[in-house]
């Protein structure tokens, strides 16, 4: 995406990094501007009565990594990674029968010691200055487009006595049940570049233009229909999922600083996945004694974007044989290939209920995505994936169980704490390991039949809701490794929150070798990322090949702690 840039959006950006949470003390007072009368009902010019809020936080956060992370030069142990500032403005208007919603954001990042290293990596240089760097690493991380700054903006009204309740604009739609592996929850992608998945949904989701239906049909048929349209007014960059693919701070080892937009693109208007196609879906929710259920079809863009190899390249480049794409149409960039987001279906059906015998809530989720696209092949290369795509039925399965335990006897928490546990399943019918299908481009572990996820969540209260510790906990059951969550959120007032968090990561020893591991010559017989053999003391910036490392094992070395302050108003 071409990034605009504005004197206006950097003056911004320097008056709130580290600033902005402190002035919003004085700029806010009682959710109205303080300089503007407090107005809970105004009249209109056309005699309408209306009313306004505004409401919205500012945050910084900071991020210090733990360990060395190898690709840098430095010793970067306890280096901050990040340093970023957040503005979110949520303003409420009510105009007669209709309701309009405005959510700005503005996101603005120092430029850590951290950063700049992976900046120089991917300029070729190790010394200060950027000199040869065609990337601004920190535009992918700051608010650089007035599409970017106003992230939500619809209407609301409601026709026929309120039977069909219409939404209309830039806004979230959240169809699921899962935290953080979605089964249904694709009618957006996410931005996962800039805190990957430790953020809640709503702040990483990426809005798009809607036409939102909501049909009450209890009188008639016991449930509701809620069905949307996407005419594709959107931006390119506003479909499918962002993974930090740029060689950024949360691309997985060993490419940090490795840049892969510099030898690909993304292309959103490929045949298979072109950005202008609309997209749709309908859900029917509604109950069954005391489960509720929902019926849904979506017709949308896979979320993780796939390598559409050149014709050529992979041959030229890299020493392995060019597999084409099983798609119709070749990639437009003759280097390496393209990042497409397929259209995908996905026929989904989903229940929840409170089951008394356990005094729990359960919930379950079932996606069947028919020829949902993979990349395979070239698993003896050093760019493994770049095969090709190859399509194969997915079944994507949820189970949930929520419960609230009172720990107050024990622990001295002042009311019950939630726990939940969640099992998640992606199941690829009619698997073959002749397939060689992978998780995703660059890394050869194998996919299996089934990938399953386990994950558990505890929330504790004490002193009145004002001291919030928070456990979380993942592992992949097919290929090992997993994370872990241990925070603690401080609550002064009614606007004032302070939140501390470890993220911690472990595998099983099979992560994906760096550059720097492999110099010498017993490299000599690995394919180089230009062609040819690497001599005698040179380092492959791919890696060494691997069979191994799936997804928790990308992540090695990366704990880190965090510290968010926030200021609400």
């Amino acid at each position: 995406m071409k990034k605009y840039n504005s004197n206006i959006l950097k003056t911004m950006g320097f008056l709130l990094c580290f600033g902005g949470t402190f002035a919003t003390s004085s700029a806010f007072a009682d959710g109205h501007l303080a300089s503007e009368p407090s107005c809970d009902t105004c009249t209109g010019g056309y005699g309408e009565e209306w009313s306004w809020q505004i409401s919205g936080y500012a945050r910084t956060y900071f991020g210090m990594g733990l360990e060395d992370h190898e690709e840098t030069p430095e010793d970067d142990k306890f280096d901050l990674t990040m340093a970023r500032a957040t503005l979110l403005i949520d303003t409420d208007i009510y105009t007669g029968p209709v309701s309009w919603k405005i959510v700005s954001r503005f996101d603005r990042e120092y430029k850590t010691d951290y950063m700049d290293s992976l900046q120089r990596i991917t300029a070729g240089t190790s010394t200060a200055g950027e000199a040869g760097s065609s990337n601004n690493y920190m535009d992918q991380y700051n608010t650089n487009h007035l599409q970017e700054f106003f992230r939500e903006y619809y209407a609301d009204f409601s026709l026929f006595d309120g039977k069909l309740n219409m939404r209309v604009g830039k806004q979230q739609l959240v169809w699921g049940e899962s935290d953080f592996f979605q089964a249904m929850d694709l009618v957006h992608g996410f931005d996962y570049r800039w805190r990957l998945f430790f953020e809640n949904n709503e702040d990483w989701r990426k809005p798009l233009f809607l036409v939102n239906f909501d049909l009450d049909l209890y009188d008639e048929l016991g449930g509701s229909l809620n069905f949307f349209i996407r005419p594709g007014l959107d931006r390119d960059d506003d479909v499918g999922s962002n993974y930090n693919i740029e060689g950024g701070r949360w691309i997985p080892h060993p490419y940090r600083g490795v840049d892969f937009t510099a030898f690909t693109d993304y292309n959103a208007d490929h045949t298979d996945g072109s950005q202008d196609d609309p997209t749709f879906g309908f859900r029917w929710n509604s109950e069954i004694g005391s489960i509720g259920y929902s019926v849904a079809f979506l017709r949308t863009f896979n979320p993780t974007p796939m390598m559409n190899p050149a014709n050529s390249a992979s041959t030229a480049l890299f020493g392995v044989d060019g597999t084409q794409s099983h798609f119709s149409e070749a990639a437009e960039n003759g280097v390496l290939g393209d990042w497409i987001y397929p259209h995908i279906n996905v026929f989904g059906v989903s229940a929840n209920g409170y089951a008394q015998a356990i005094d729990s809530t359960l919930s379950a989720e079932v996606a069947f995505i028919p020829n949902k696209p993979f990349n395979f092949g070239q698993l003896a290369s050093d760019l493994p994936g770049w095969g090709g795509i190859i399509e194969k039925d997915t079944l994507v399965t949820m189970f949930r169980i929520d419960k609230e335990f009172k720990l107050g006897r024990y622990i001295g928490t002042n009311r019950p704490s939630l726990s939940s546990v969640q099992l998640f399943d992606t199941w690829i019918l009619d698997h073959s390991d002749s397939d060689e299908i992978v998780e995703f481009a660059s890394f050869g572990a194998q996919k299996r039949e089934h990938t399953a996820y386990l994950t558990v969540f505890t929330l504790l209260n004490f002193k009145r809701d004002t001291i919030n510790p928070m456990f979380v906990a993942g592992t992949d059951l097919s290929n090992g490794g997993g994370f872990g969550i241990a925070a603690v959120e401080f609550v002064f007032g009614d606007d004032w929150r302070v939140k501390l968090e470890a993220d911690l990561w472990w595998n099983d020893g099979d992560k994906k070798n760096t550059a720097s591991d492999n110099i010498g010559s017993g490299f000599n017989n690995q394919t180089s990322g230009v062609g040819g053999t690497l001599a005698a003391g040179t380092s492959n910036p791919l890696g060494f090949r691997e069979g191994n490392a799936s997804l928790f094992d990308w992540f090695a070395d990366d704990n880190q702690i965090v510290l968010k302050v926030t200021r609400q108003f």
